[in-house]
């Protein structure tokens, strides 16, 4: 019985042994690297993939400030708010540089949620002004949520055997998706943000360009920051214009305008990278 053990243990430690080596050998599978399999650099028919995941936080910056109204008044000074966006996103790369002038191609999954609130005191948008000075009115709760799919392009700096040392890209994408806003009014006379969003939503298509760059930490995680450019038209938009709905939100009343909604995203946030061969 103890020669059994004894041999067991043997080939455990040659099999452990031969698996350390395995994954130190760039040409293997096991090395999230797709251009440390040879000094050539590879070519998609190599069938080395890059699959990613991401996570990323920052702000949403809205510059839209139109609004045209059913009776067809116009308003410039919306005012939608800069405010918190959280999102994520899924693609894959394709390691082509010999074939791409030096760059990457890949495909990507991109959504994120932003929410570019109306506060309250817009006359003409959310509320009356009187004649002595007062508000009567409601902030406008207001929820984006982009949800696309970005053609990318990437040109890998800094490669070399000793991963990652210093390895960042910057990179580039354009696509398009679903553009959905939700809105519906919200605090009394300045109160505030009171009620959740629940209905009047309005989706339509939307275009994404982005730009950014990222730099690995360690071999499977990666650090970057992108800037995003969303633009959608939508037909369907609501406001409690007169500030006529009643405080509790028992009696909502609104008033559809449209407007093309632009927007400026700044996201930061980690990647975790892997890598696939057939």
């Amino acid at each position: 019985m103890k020669t059994r053990i004894s041999a067991i243990v043997c080939l455990l430690c040659v099999f452990g042994y031969a698996e350390v080596t395995r994954a130190e050998d760039p040409n293997t599978q096991r090395v999230a690297d797709p251009y440390a399999t040879s000094p050539d650099l590879p070519t998609m028919s190599s069938g080395t993939l890059e699959p990613y995941l991401s996570f990323m936080a920052g702000i949403a910056i809205p510059f839209s400030q139109d609004a045209t109204f059913r009776n067809g008044d116009v308003e410039r000074n919306v005012d939608y708010q800069m405010k918190q966006s959280v999102g994520g996103n899924a693609g894959i790369w394709f390691p082509t540089r010999n074939k791409l002038a030096g760059f990457d191609i890949g495909l990507e999954i991109s959504g994120f949620v932003w929410y570019p609130d109306i506060a309250c005191c817009r006359n003409g948008v959310n509320g009356t002004l009187n004649p002595d000075g007062s508000f009567e009115g409601t902030t406008t709760e207001t929820q984006g949520i982009y949800i696309g799919t970005n053609v990318m392009l990437r040109y890998p700096m800094g490669i070399s055997e000793a991963y990652p040392n210093g390895r960042w890209f910057p990179y580039v994408g354009v696509g398009g998706g679903a553009h959905q806003i939700a809105q519906r009014p919200g605090g009394f006379r300045g109160a505030g943000f009171g009620n959740a969003i629940a209905d009047q939503r309005n989706t339509s298509p939307g275009f994404m360009a982005l730009g950014g760059f990222k730099a690995h930490l360690f071999k499977y995680v990666a650090a970057f920051v992108e800037a995003k450019y969303v633009q959608a038209f939508h037909d369907e938009l609501t406001t409690d214009r007169f500030g006529v709905s009643t405080p509790g939100g028992q009696d909502l009343f609104v008033d559809p305008y449209e407007s093309t909604i632009r927007t400026i995203f700044v996201h930061g946030g980690l990647s975790i990278h892997f890598d696939v061969r057939p």
